[in-house]
């Protein structure tokens, strides 16, 4: 067996067969689904290849790829647009983070059949709005009365979107009782015991964070690639205050996949979990609502209100518009800047004023551009290997 797909069965051990059948399908749809659900191969392969001592440590995401900006309600009930996944995150250069995007917009941009010339402006025009913005030192927000091109239409379509259409899409009444459907595509049946289970682990939180809401019903979540297979539930609350139903997320966290790779003191954690909300909290113009953590038999997971399927960027809705695609990833650099702005300092991150001074390098910023063709190239003859093995 080739090493990387031995890893690729390491990383992945424990997970069942019928979830581990689901991923493997997944990883195969193509080159840019393959690359969202191997992180922990880009990490290895950037670390290898990328052996600069960091300048500068800021906080990255660390699983930045076109896919992982999305929209979602923070408490104030107000939509946000921004990075939203943490799961990988982790004090480390932002040269890190920065290939990691700038890979995943060459893999997207050829399988849209873009010229190399294009391609070529494109990451120059990428790298320009990161730095840009982080040398300005200010991080601000994707504002929806300001948006325009793809980003006016996303922000327009989101409007279309009603939480409680969405859940009665994925329930049912059963004797009376709105339960939610258990189709094997969203959400996977559980056994009584496990939703016992679980309503007692949330059974604080509702308590001290989140009155007047009572447990109706619970079930496995399908969703993601790279984290398809880690516990992950979907509990379906109903809010007697509001008199309205909400979903909760509950999922279950794993140290980063860029531990031991990192060469960076780490601060301390009191568990994963906590490390995933407090880095999304840092990075974050506002977080989630109902975002939590919480230990269920001595395994931490990250609690938050479950937001519309429809809620990220997706690289399908583009129909091979490079220019449309072109302008969104640009905005999305100027986010990523926003993001390592809004976190420098904490946590042994370094200032903003180091990360404007790191801007105005240029040699990095060559050698960052680089190492994403040859990453990209290595993630395409990964996945051809995987879809013949």
């Amino acid at each position: 067996m080739a090493s990387f797909l031995k890893k690729i069965n390491e990383y992945n051990a424990g997970i069942s067969p019928e979830l581990k059948e689901l991923k493997w399908k997944a990883l195969k749809e193509s080159p840019f689904r393959f690359y969202r659900g191997t992180c922990h191969l880009f990490a290895e392969e950037f670390a290898k290849l990328y052996r600069h001592k960091p300048k500068v440590k800021a906080w990255i995401c660390g699983d930045l790829h076109f896919e992982n900006f999305g929209s979602y309600k923070g408490d104030t009930r107000i939509v946000y647009f921004d990075l939203n996944d943490f799961d990988e995150a982790i004090l480390a250069s932002p040269e890190a983070e920065a290939a990691r995007f700038l890979t995943s917009i060459i893999i997207a941009a050829d399988q849209m059949k873009a010229g190399a010339i294009g391609l070529h402006k494109l990451l120059h025009d990428i790298m320009e709005a990161y730095t840009t913005t982080l040398h300005k030192g200010k991080a601000l927000m994707l504002e929806e009365g300001v948006a325009h091109g793809a980003f006016k239409k996303y922000f327009e379509h989101l409007h279309t979107f009603d939480r409680q259409v969405f859940i009665s899409k994925h329930t049912y009444k059963h004797k009376g009782a709105l339960m939610l459907k258990a189709d094997n595509i969203h959400f996977m049946k559980l056994d009584d015991v496990t939703k016992s289970r679980i309503y007692k682990g949330l059974t604080p939180l509702l308590e001290s964070r989140f009155e007047h809401l009572v447990f109706e019903d619970a079930a496995f979540r399908i969703a993601g690639t790279g984290s398809l297979g880690l516990q992950r539930y979907c509990v379906l609350c109903y809010s007697k205050k509001k008199g309205k139903h909400y979903l909760i997320d509950v999922k279950a966290a794993r140290r980063s996949c860029y531990t031991g790779l990192v060469h960076v003191k780490q601060p301390r954690f009191k568990n994963e979990a906590q490390r995933v909300n407090d880095i999304g909290y840092l990075m974050q113009f506002n977080s989630p609502a109902f975002t939590a953590t919480v230990e269920m038999d001595g395994q931490w997971y990250m609690v938050k209100e479950m937001q519309l399927m429809a809620d990220r960027m997706n690289l399908e809705d583009f129909n091979n518009d490079l220019g449309a695609f072109s302008q969104v990833a640009r905005e999305m650099a100027v986010l990523m800047a926003y993001a390592h702005l809004r976190a420098s300092g904490h946590l042994g991150a370094s200032t903003a004023d180091e990360l404007m001074d790191f801007a105005t390098k240029k040699q990095w910023q060559k050698d960052i551009m680089e190492a994403s063709v040859a990453l990209a190239k290595k993630n395409a003859k990964y996945y051809r290997e995987f879809v013949k093995a």
